[in-house]
């Protein structure tokens, strides 16, 4: 198969799915970004662009995101459960495309909690669990999120987010009384005070990374935002309610990697290492990264390619 961006009927509906790599003899990475919603072919082309050197790096754009976003998802067509078969559909087309047995199925942010449902159901298809920003317990980090967005801008003894944040009020099961915009004012100042990235100008040019990307068609990037709030319209709050790896995946049957910074306020450490403590699994690791935040494998590029290399020659 040649690179570049391929269309593909998943879950009755068409999907894209980029397939990029030098060597068409390397091990397949199958990569689910976060959001809900949020493409991150932008980002992962800028920054981590050399994976290409050593997979076959292959990205689906889930139902509702970036190219796949048709604007007719509804809250019966757009579900977590759909997205779950949706990706089991991916890793089936993936191997038979590419032709493998077994590939390593990697997670960001939201595309965690995709992952272990889809290694849960078909462990015997992956030959690793990676994720990255791991998403434990969907309330509880919300929660934590708001509390350290609200305590930086008191310590920091600025009004203006004090007041945006206490009208929005401390989220209940991860969702606000406002909705989406809850979400969108407590991400904005939790940029602002360094709970996503450490360096809020790094956090911009990841944003505009999406933009500034060469073959990813004008249209999608146009309809970024507006495929990422309607995904996070129909999902958010099933996800709070529902998303707690603690009570649901106390065991995977296949190796797991976690890749975590340690200054993360959206997925914080504290959720990440409960589970990891309680997990079982036939091997598992946790690596955590000093000085970067949620975005950390754009952050530390080449300590997370370096992170995943022992996979390579995994069985």
């Amino acid at each position: 198969m040649k690179d570049g961006w391929q269309a593909a009927q998943i879950g009755g509906v068409p999907q894209w799915l980029s397939v990029r790599g030098s060597d068409v003899r390397a091990p397949v990475l199958l990569y689910l970004h976060g959001g809900p919603g949020g493409s991150e072919y932008g980002p992962r082309r800028k920054y981590l662009a050399r994976l290409e050197r050593r997979w076959r790096v292959v990205e689906w754009e889930q139902r509702g995101a970036g190219r796949s976003y048709r604007g007719d998802e509804t809250r019966a067509t757009l579900t977590f459960a759909r997205l779950v078969l949706d990706g089991v559909e991916v890793v089936d087309w993936a191997r038979r495309a590419l032709g493998v047995e077994r590939i390593v199925l990697v997670g960001h942010s939201f595309g965690t909690v995709l992952g272990v449902a889809i290694a849960q159901r078909v462990p015997e298809r992956l030959r690793a669990y990676v994720g990255v920003s791991q998403v434990v317990d969907w309330a509880a980090q919300e929660t934590h999120g708001y509390d350290f967005a609200l305590s930086e801008a008191r310590r920091r003894d600025d009004t203006k987010a004090v007041r945006s944040l206490e009208r929005i009020g401390r989220p209940v099961d991860g969702a606000y009384a406002i909705g989406v915009r809850g979400v969108e004012i407590q991400r904005r100042w939790l940029g602002t005070f360094g709970g996503i990235a450490p360096s809020p100008s790094f956090l911009l040019r990841w944003v505009l990374s999406t933009m500034t990307v060469r073959d990813y068609p004008i249209a999608a990037k146009l309809g970024y935002s507006r495929a990422m709030r309607r995904s996070m319209e129909l999902l958010w709050s099933e996800l709070g309610r529902e998303i707690d790896l603690v009570r649901t995946a106390p065991s995977l049957s296949l190796p797991v990697q976690l890749f975590h910074g340690r200054s993360d306020h959206i997925t914080p450490l504290e959720l990440v290492e409960r589970w990891y403590r309680r997990l079982a699994a036939p091997s598992k690791r946790l690596e955590v990264v000093d000085g970067a935040g949620h975005l950390v494998p754009f952050e530390t590029p080449d300590r997370f390619i370096d992170f995943l290399e022992p996979l390579r020659d995994a069985p």
